[in-house]
């Protein structure tokens, strides 16, 4: 399978730099524009099929996309974006100001830790593992584009590469960027 993976457009949370999370937050005219710059340049590609988060933003990406390309697309909730918890909404410096001891413990960084009401790392990678996994099963041997997150992206990078916690904090897929990966059959 080959799976290219593209995070959503920009939205006014990414603007403000608020933590988006679950938040179902709607792309700005900035993301609609980058949406439409998207389907452009992956006009050349032929897809198989196209998977998306079920969260509005990447609704909202895939809708423009798939119109361009004259296909639908299939949502799968593995993909949505990690739950943050009580830091959805707010920016690092309204967490760190509400949340001193929780920011303390860097929770949004470990392994097993998480802001309160919200999914640690281990978490979250393991339904999108499981997500991947899916994709793997169900089109082996095809070309797909998944619409997803920031955070969903980099789990989807740690997999692709085998990567620990620590090392896919490294990588950052901007909005409307696109990244692809060779995934063999799954034994």
């Amino acid at each position: 399978m080959v799976l290219y993976v593209t995070r959503h457009g920009e939205t006014d949370y990414n603007v403000l730099g608020r933590y988006c999370g679950c938040t179902d937050a709607a792309l700005n005219d900035t993301g609609i524009k980058q949406a439409h710059d998207l389907a452009r340049r992956l006009q050349g590609i032929t897809f198989d099929a196209v998977v998306s988060s079920s969260m509005l933003r990447a609704r909202q990406t895939s809708d423009i996309v798939c119109a361009s390309l004259n296909m639908r697309y299939a949502t799968c909730g593995q993909f949505v974006e990690r739950n943050l918890g009580v830091y959805e909404g707010l920016t690092k410096d309204e967490a760190k100001e509400r949340y001193p001891r929780l920011w303390d413990r860097h929770c949004t960084n470990k392994a097993d830790d998480a802001p309160d009401g919200g999914e640690t790392l281990r978490q979250a990678c393991r339904r999108i593992d499981e997500g991947i996994m899916k994709l793997r099963r169900d089109y082996e041997g095809k070309t797909i584009l998944l619409v997803c997150h920031g955070f969903v992206s980099r789990a989807i990078n740690r997999y692709c590469r085998d990567l620990s916690f620590e090392e896919m904090a490294s990588f950052s897929l901007g909005n409307c960027e696109v990244v692809n990966y060779a995934l063999g059959a799954i034994m």
